[in-house]
């Protein structure tokens, strides 16, 4: 899976975390579960999808970040999702292994449907799951190309016992993916994630902040941040480089 840079500690998702931890109760039960992720871009998404991924004791983790520049790439995030699991390919039945090994770049052919698409990577996220469940992520989903975006979803939708969790995080004030996507998404188990209580975010500053702060200067961070974790981080960095570039009086 690719890689973030550090986020503020995970706090206020007491009720995120044991939907979760209900999620791959049922994943290691041999069901599957999809679930979207919705929330404001700095809320904690990331945050709770790294929390997924270390939640999994017994179990393989793969999955992909959206970025802008690849949207337009055909099949760039599914191809980082499928990778680590090509070793599965040869048990999949021969026109849905070519229609993989084509849509990844495998090999050279005509443009493989959706549909035998879909049920191949359908097919190897079970195979994969024979041996060990199987967490998928994926983070800006807003930002990931059409085509993996449609097979994804088509997955998701199809998920039954296979012992495998897919779970999206998008970055969203209104849609389930940004237009022309649309309700892409519509129609799966979805959790919104909201900013962190008052509390919450004070103590989030008190991990963050090197030293004491006066209460005026902490609650104007509160309050501007709304709740948004990342915001805080960023706010308390401000902060902290305000201290450092004032004059020794």
């Amino acid at each position: 899976m690719m890689s973030r840079p550090s986020l503020p500690p995970l706090r206020g998702r007491v009720h995120e975390q044991e939907v979760l931890d209900r999620l791959l109760v049922d994943v290691r039960c041999g069901h599957s579960r999809a679930l979207v992720l919705h929330g404001e871009p700095g809320i904690g998404k990331t945050a709770l999808l790294a929390y997924l991924a270390g939640q999994v004791p017994v179990g393989r983790v793969v999955g992909t970040i959206g970025v802008e520049s690849e949207s337009e790439i055909a099949y760039s995030a599914l191809q980082q999702v499928c990778t680590p699991l090509l070793n599965h390919l040869d048990r999949l039945p021969a026109a849905q292994r070519a229609a993989l090994a084509t849509a990844l770049g495998l090999s050279v052919g005509e443009s493989p449907g959706r549909l035998q698409t879909g049920l191949a990577v359908l097919g190897l996220l079970a195979e994969a799951a024979v041996d060990e469940p199987l967490v998928c992520v994926v983070d800006d989903a807003q930002w990931i190309d059409r085509m993996s975006a449609a097979i994804l979803a088509f997955v998701a939708r199809r998920l039954d016992t296979e012992s495998v969790a897919l779970v999206f995080a998008v970055s969203s004030p209104g849609s389930a993916l940004a237009p022309p996507d649309a309700g892409l998404l519509t129609g799966l188990p979805e959790l919104q994630v909201h900013g962190i209580r008052d509390d919450d975010a004070r103590a989030l500053l008190d991990e963050v902040l090197p030293g004491p702060v006066p209460p005026h200067v902490r609650d104007g961070i509160v309050a501007e941040a709304r709740g948004n974790p990342l915001a805080l981080w960023e706010l308390s960095r401000d902060e902290n480089s305000d201290q450092t570039d004032r004059p020794v009086r």
